[in-house]
């Protein structure tokens, strides 16, 4: 952004200041949450893109993993390419994070779109549909059918026997949040995935 803008934690509520110019002489500071503040970098990044190897590092930083300026094999569109260190990842079916982690606002429509179109009523009924108007907004998932509750855990989720894995009934066409998971060797670890914490080859 720009060099006299600052963002500052709010320490009493959920949410940041940004303190910028507001005017010739004067500052002023403007409370916004996290969501806003990526939208606004977003909105900075394509204004103003920086040079592919800077993001590259950043990448490689945030990540922990490591990231390059690199083209697709047309070298028509060039990017950031990362190693997300996850090519030995083997999910352990411990259901840790169908049961503990919390991806329940985070369906995008292209799932709730497929689900129609392969007329999958029985998961539909456990999607929430939000409106503002006539317009969706948003989806969340897992909502038992006929309430404002959510199901204590995925309604998908099945035991094969008292010692055994778990398993994913819609596992062929289960949301894309459940299938991207983990998305990085750090998302692993920082989600306590019990792939990523017993295997020494991760």
């Amino acid at each position: 952004m720009d060099p006299d803008v600052t963002v500052s934690e709010d320490l009493h509520g959920n949410g940041l200041w940004i303190v910028e110019s507001g005017g010739r002489h004067t500052r002023k500071m403007k409370k916004t949450d996290p969501r806003k503040l990526a939208d606004r970098l977003l909105h900075q990044l394509e204004a103003r893109p920086p040079p592919l190897a800077l993001l590259a590092d950043l990448c490689s930083t945030i990540f922990e993993a490591p990231a390059w300026p690199g083209s697709e094999d047309s070298g028509r569109k060039e990017g950031v390419w990362m190693d997300t260190r996850m090519a030995n990842f083997q999910c352990r079916q411990c259901g840790r994070c169908c049961r503990e982690l919390n991806f329940r606002h985070q369906l995008p429509e292209t799932d709730y779109q497929r689900w129609i179109q392969s007329g999958r009523n029985d998961i539909l009924e456990w999607v929430a549909v939000h409106r503002r108007g006539e317009n969706i907004i948003s989806f969340s998932i897992w909502v038992v059918p006929g309430t404002l509750s959510f199901a204590t855990e995925c309604p998908w989720l099945r035991k094969t026997d008292i010692d055994g894995p778990w398993r994913c009934d819609i596992h062929d066409i289960k949301p894309e949040i459940c299938r991207e998971y983990p998305g990085t060797r750090k998302h692993a670890r920082m989600t306590g995935c019990s792939a990523f914490q017993t295997n020494k080859h991760l």
